[in-house]
């Protein structure tokens, strides 16, 4: 594993972490405004199933914390490779 591709791999996968976490408060503003009843998952404006979405996203931060701490755990293992 080249150097650059272990800290870009590691960026993304911290980075995902917010980034997909701001994405379940924006599925749920949706589902506060684009649903009759807050037990609703399907948008009235798009169709999409909202409350699908927010399990892929939670499951999406799982694997970025899995990643990250297996990248950083295993850091030296990976790197030492390298030279």
């Amino acid at each position: 594993m080249k150097k650059i591709f272990y800290y870009i791999l590691l960026s993304i996968s911290i980075l995902g972490i917010p980034l997909f976490i701001f994405g379940i408060i924006n599925t749920m503003v949706s589902m506060k405004y684009e649903t009759e009843n807050p037990e609703d998952c399907i948008s009235l404006v798009t169709g999409a199933d909202l409350c699908q979405t927010i399990i892929i996203l939670k499951i999406l931060i799982g694997f970025s914390i899995v990643i990250s701490t297996f990248l950083i755990i295993l850091r030296k293992k990976f790197l030492r490779k390298l030279h």
